[in-house]
């Protein structure tokens, strides 16, 4: 079954993360996403060894596998008149153009949109960048790691007066593209109505902002920054996490604490807390929390953590487990979702890959392909544009290909 975005056809010039993972997506959906490479290739190709992280197995590296399926790859030299000639060929089909290069280096190269608009009016520009297009900052290089510091991520995790809180490397740049790949759907849809290709852009910054916006409400609308928190403080005692006899943690999360303070009092056997005149209502289990969360840690630890799953769910407890990234990818409501899906890898065989996050019942999201070689479609798309063989054998022997 084809995709939602089956037949729009998107050139990208992106490396490391938030830029692939934007094309990544809109492959997911059914567009045709070529890649356009340097010789050198996206430096994720080799990413994560000068961490001492291993990437994979066979030749293959798991962080640009994830963020390059459902595209095709083709090498070109845009320093030379006809990479750059053949680039503009693409430019010509293409519905979106999408780049994570800095701001000004699409200018330096002369692939900018009023260049590219030109040759195509209804061209969707999408630029993925760091801090967006305007202010002083506009030109500076950014990374996954300082988005997270400047949207004041890394200050609205973990707890009161520690450090910055160490985030998941990577998540600012996932969202990031998921951010970029919903402008452009949303641009595509303009197009239709209006005729008009159009530059949109996005930013690290800008989405990171955007996933955090309820705590940025509240230092917007009332100058008050969201607190950061102390598990052994917690000013809702019944929202909130605890270790359980196992080491695993759960969490146990109650918005109404009034109106569940019986419920999860009956389910973990303390009756006796539930008219405690230092627990009895919202404000006093605040006042003492500290008290009541040391109560409960205790409790906690006579049990496992799937012991108390099945407890509250007899008794209508709000829980979760807190799980570890292989729990999660293993979890039968994220496969029955298609949150996480099997894909049958040419090298590496059948193995699990990150689903998707939404779901269509007439045009569904697939993984259809790999991640590309390097330059392995080049003569394919070469061919699809109108080159001949002997075009193609010239242009390898005058290095404007591999």
């Amino acid at each position: 079954m084809a995709g939602p975005l089956d037949g729009i056809r998107v050139v990208e010039i992106t490396m490391f993360q938030q830029g692939p993972v934007a094309g990544m997506r809109l492959g997911d959906l059914g567009a045709n996403v070529i890649k356009v490479e340097p010789k050198t290739g996206d430096p994720a190709r080799g990413f994560m060894r000068i961490i001492g992280v291993e990437t994979g197995i066979k030749g293959r590296n798991y962080y640009f596998e994830s963020n390059n399926r459902n595209k095709r790859s083709i090498v070109l030299d845009l320093r030379t008149e006809k990479g750059k000639g053949i680039f503009l060929e693409l430019i010509k089909q293409a519905d979106v153009f999408l780049t994570n290069m800095s701001i000004d280096a699409p200018k330096r190269m002369g692939i900018d949109y009023q260049t590219l608009s030109a040759i195509n009016p209804r061209l969707i520009y999408a630029h993925a960048s760091g801090w967006g297009r305007e202010g002083p900052d506009a030109n500076e290089l950014s990374f996954d790691y300082t988005g997270l510091g400047r949207a004041g991520t890394m200050m609205m995790c973990g707890e009161l007066d520690e450090p910055p809180g160490q985030l998941v490397p990577g998540m600012g740049d996932e969202v990031g593209g998921l951010m970029c790949a919903w402008g452009i759907t949303a641009a595509l849809y303009a197009r239709e109505k209006t005729g008009k290709g159009q530059l949109i852009d996005s930013s690290l910054l800008g989405s990171l902002i955007a996933l955090e916006g309820v705590n940025f409400a509240s230092s917007a609308i009332i100058g008050q920054d969201f607190p950061r928190r102390q598990r052994k403080t917690a000013g809702n005692p019944i929202y909130n996490h605890y270790k359980c006899k196992d080491d695993k943690w759960i969490i146990i999360a109650h918005l109404q604490p009034d109106r569940y303070w019986p419920t999860v009092c009956k389910a973990m056997g303390l009756e006796e807390l539930e008219h405690d005149p230092r627990f009895d209502d919202l404000e006093k289990r605040r006042d003492n929390a500290t008290e009541l969360i040391a109560i409960l840690d205790k409790r906690f630890t006579t049990k496992t953590r799937d012991e108390w799953i099945r407890i509250f769910k007899q008794h209508g407890v709000i829980h979760t487990p807190i799980q570890t990234p292989s729990e999660v990818i293993n979890d039968p409501q994220v496969l029955a979702n298609n949150y996480v899906v099997w894909f049958d890898h040419p090298v590496w065989g059948r193995i699990k890959m990150l689903g998707f996050p939404w779901t269509f019942h007439e045009t569904q999201a697939s993984v259809r392909q790999e991640a590309p070689e390097h330059g392995q479609h080049t003569e394919e798309i070469l061919l699809e544009l109108g080159y001949s063989w002997d075009d193609i054998a010239k242009l390898k022997e005058e290095e404007v290909i591999i």
